[in-house]
């Protein structure tokens, strides 16, 4: 609206010559666009504590903690914005104020890192397909993570500054982690929502794929974004070519997994055996109620007894995939 207003009442709100500041609109696009990155990987959180649990039979380690992670990463998220902008001609304090917020926010997500892997920890594991989808989760949003708290430093991020090694880290936390949680939380409640059992082989040559293709591709542009390449250039100096080959390759590679995850989906749909209420053994409401569920799911308003993701008392029904 501000932009519009510019062109054509010729309001001076980000046009230099017209009394605006450029840098202001920098400002208002990151601070919606960064919070929307921790918005998007909120429920991913969540539906990777809901698989972990239920794979490794245990109570999610420190739930408490988890719970207030969560909320500190929503509220904190919305006050780093700046980390974007270290070269942009900020203040020296803006720039330490932006750093130390970036840093704190790496201490929730640490957090929940080290209580789903505490949680798998002498945990019966069962690799199913979305409990494969889940460690390949961690072990990618970790890398995402660790090199998100490059850009937050000051020092290293004007290296890195607007290079590839940005689109890297970027995809590492959006893609590698939100998108394998979302596929693993696709396989975890496809036998709820569709009522039928997808084959866990040809699931599992795709998950094969993906974590190979995924890391050929945006592994080789850490890389050259540390040597330079810088992003939104559709060209690139003769010493970056083997590592943009590279990063080809795995981009088909990637795709083949998406591809043969995707017909297994649509053929499961019609070919595949019909899912009871509970194929996972899990212990969640959604697992008490038919698949896939009736209009109405619960006859009654369920009452809720005993502590989240409770196993105790767990016995693994007889069938479980």
């Amino acid at each position: 609206m501000l932009v519009m207003l510019e062109r054509t009442l010729g309001i001076g709100v980000f046009d230099p010559t017209k009394g605006g500041d450029p840098v202001l609109y920098q400002h208002m696009f990151w601070i919606y666009s960064h919070p929307a990155v921790y918005i998007m990987i909120l429920p991913a959180f969540g539906a990777v504590s809901d698989i972990i649990a239920t794979f490794a039979r245990r109570t999610i380690f420190g739930y408490k903690l988890m719970a207030l992670s969560t909320l500190s990463i929503a509220l904190v998220g919305y006050l780093v914005w700046g980390h974007h902008m270290f070269t942009a001609g900020m203040s020296t304090e803006s720039r330490f104020i932006f750093s130390l917020l970036t840093f704190l926010v790496a201490i929730p997500t640490a957090i929940k890192v080290f209580n789903w892997v505490a949680t798998l920890y002498k945990g019966s594991i069962e690799l199913e397909v979305p409990m494969l989808f889940a460690l390949a989760f961690i072990f990618q949003f970790s890398i995402g993570g660790l090199t998100g708290l490059l850009n937050g430093a000051l020092a290293t991020n004007i290296q890195i500054q607007d290079t590839s090694f940005v689109v890297a880290h970027f995809h590492y936390v959006m893609f590698g982690g939100t998108g394998f949680a979302l596929f693993g939380a696709i396989h975890y409640w496809y036998p709820k929502m569709f009522g039928r059992l997808y084959n866990p082989r040809p699931s599992k040559i795709a998950w094969v794929l993906m974590v190979i293709g995924f890391n050929t591709l945006y592994f080789p542009l850490f890389i050259i974004g540390w040597q330079g390449m810088p992003r939104r250039y559709y060209d690139y100096l003769p010493e970056f070519a083997l590592y943009h080959r590279i990063s080809m390759v795995g981009s088909w590679i990637l795709v083949l997994g998406l591809l043969i995850m995707l017909v297994n989906f649509l053929v499961s749909l019609r070919r595949g055996a019909k899912a009871s209420a509970d194929p996972w053994g899990g212990v969640t409401y959604e697992w008490t109620i038919p698949s896939p569920p009736t209009a109405e799911n619960f006859a009654e308003i369920p009452v809720m007894t005993g502590k989240p993701y409770d196993y105790s008392k767990y016995e693994k029904p007889a069938e479980v995939m």
